[in-house]
């Protein structure tokens, strides 16, 4: 067991023995909920239903086993109101009287198939064995955060999950903290995604102003210096990494941010109820964006590029400010729940192949074929399918080009009743369509993924994108029967179906669930050869 398992083992023990010797003199820890102890238990198999192509790697056939995924989780949860009274820590609290809680999550995360799977994945580990070592399992305090109240002011500080916006499946205003999309990528649900980071995280409610109700302010603050993490990039080969021809991956460099306060993410949002019927919300913040942007870098400042090992090829993170607003307002004579939301993206890093990857685009020395055909058996690359005619003279690195970008949603929920496939209980329907929108549009706008075969052509990207998302669910047997379809479509030729289906027999929770992608290689159209289908099977510790 190393360090950092023992430590998570330490804390989430800790605040379990505490808790139970500070609460064992009345013998209420359960009839008053002050101190609660809960836990997961989840083992997720998935089968892959194609065969893999283009640049993904490696080569999948359908019916290999691409996730075994087990997951532990710990979590306690306390309110220390009811603690001794002449407890010496808690008297600076009491003597503000303030209200305390905190919550611990300790989390244990193994991916089995590196080490029983399919032989192509023991093969993965066996050519990377330091990084997929570390990226199938992990022991991690994954939450860990008090929370301090007093009338109404509240603050939250520790390691936590912040989501803001009326957003499912994609992001606009719930960009706060970073989503690991390494185990299952698009067709894993959000929440169980988000990355907590080490926050501060206060409101203030101002009450009432007239017909607007419940005003409160919040903010938050993820200092840099503390927490500058941005999401994981899966390493290549694993079953959920990008597609990305074999060719890049030595010269790939992924750049973090630095550990400094300018790499603070910070943010602020003012909430209200307009007329007892409307929820708005105002909000701005900067954070990071879930993957990198990618460039070329040259390595020092050689006159022509005669080694291929010179350039290479970065992902770095940018900061990125949101500002924005939701609202969501109940309609009683439809019962329906309508949603909106509207994020104005600041200076957001894009893809221009000319300008990111200036490497290829400068002047050249052209070489004659013959000699070009004999560079490529020596070498084992043929600098043509890059793009080249010969090699580059005074090469010079990739920058990011920035652009301002307008997305919104529209979006609905609700319940009816469909009594030829369902007489107890009723179905819940919920439709979104996003929209984004580049005023200042470059027709060289590309997104970072090559489109098989070719090394140098991108799927593009258009002044106005449109992606709507359905789902609908409903319940049987009294609850413990739970079928669902969710679709997303993107108009320009992409479409994600999951239709699943879960049984609940107390305490274990059983779900199938088939993810296909279909269609144009554009959005999530990258993962088209991904198409799966998984049984999780989780059991609650209540």
């Amino acid at each position: 067991m190393n360090g950092k398992t023992r430590s998570v083992l330490a804390v989430v023990s800790l605040c379990f023995l505490l808790g139970s010797a500070y609460q064992a003199e009345a013998i209420s820890i359960d009839s008053k909920d002050t101190f609660t102890v809960t836990g997961k238990a989840q083992t997720r198999a998935t089968l892959r239903l194609n065969d893999a192509e283009g640049y993904t790697y490696p080569d999948v056939q359908t019916g290999d086993l691409v996730q075994h995924r087990n997951l532990a989780i710990l979590e306690v949860n306390h309110d220390l109101k009811y603690l001794k009274k002449d407890l010496d820590i808690l008297y600076p609290f009491r003597a503000l009287n303030l209200n305390v809680k905190y919550h611990v999550v300790g989390r244990f995360l193994y991916e089995g198939i590196y080490d029983y799977g399919p032989g192509i994945f023991q093969d993965v580990r066996d050519a990377d064995k330091t990084n997929i070592d570390e990226f199938k399992q992990s022991y991690d305090l994954w939450e860990c955060y008090a929370d301090i109240s007093r009338g109404p002011f509240f603050m939250r500080i520790g390691k936590q999950n912040l989501a803001w916006g009326e957003t499912d499946i994609f992001r606009l205003l719930d960009g706060i903290n970073p989503l690991d999309n390494t185990f299952g990528g698009p067709f894993e649900d959000l929440d169980d995604r988000r990355i907590p980071l080490w926050m501060l995280r206060s409101s203030l409610n101002l009450g009432m102003v007239g017909p607007i109700s419940s005003i409160s302010l919040e903010g938050f603050l993820v200092p840099g210096k503390i927490d500058a993490h941005v999401g994981p990039f899966a390493p290549f080969g694993t079953a959920y990494s990008a597609p990305l021809p074999a060719l890049f991956v030595p010269s790939l460099r992924i750049i973090t941010p630095d550990r400094k306060w300018s790499e603070s993410r910070w943010g602020a949002r003012l909430q209200a109820l307009l007329f007892d019927k409307v929820n708005v919300s105002v909000a701005h913040y900067q954070t990071f964006l879930d993957m990198p942007t990618l460039r070329s870098y040259v390595v020092g400042s050689p006159e022509i590029l005669s080694d291929l090992n010179q350039m290479q090829l970065w992902g770095e993170f940018p900061e990125v400010r949101i500002t924005g607003a939701s609202l969501n307002y109940w309609d009683p004579l439809s019962n329906t729940v309508f949603r909106s939301e509207v994020a104005w993206f600041w200076n957001e890093p894009v893809f221009i192949p000319e300008i990111n990857n200036a490497t290829l685009f400068g002047e050249q020395l052209e070489l004659p074929d013959p000699i070009l055909d004999l560079a490529a058996q020596l070498l084992g690359v043929d600098i043509r399918d890059l793009g080249l005619r010969g090699l580059p003279l005074n090469p010079k690195s990739g920058t990011i080009p920035r652009k301002d970008i307008l997305r919104y949603m529209f979006g609905f929920d609700k319940q009816m009743w469909i009594r030829p496939l369902n007489k107890t209980n009723t179905f819940f329907l919920s439709g979104q369509y996003f929209g984004q929108y580049v005023p200042e549009y470059d027709s060289r706008m590309r997104q970072a993924a090559l489109i098989y075969p070719s090394l140098k052509d991108y799927a593009s990207v258009k002044r106005f994108e449109h992606v709507f998302t359905f789902m609908i669910n409903t319940m049987y047997m009294k609850g413990n029967l739970q079928p669902q379809f969710a679709l997303a479509w993107d108009v320009r030729g992409t479409m994600l179906i999951q239709p699943s289906v879960n049984f609940i027999h107390e305490p274990f929770r059983f779900m199938l669930q088939y993810s296909a992608i279909e269609g144009n290689f554009t959005n999530f159209g990258a993962f088209r050869d991904r198409d799966q289908i998984a049984l999780i099977v989780s059991y609650l510790l209540n």
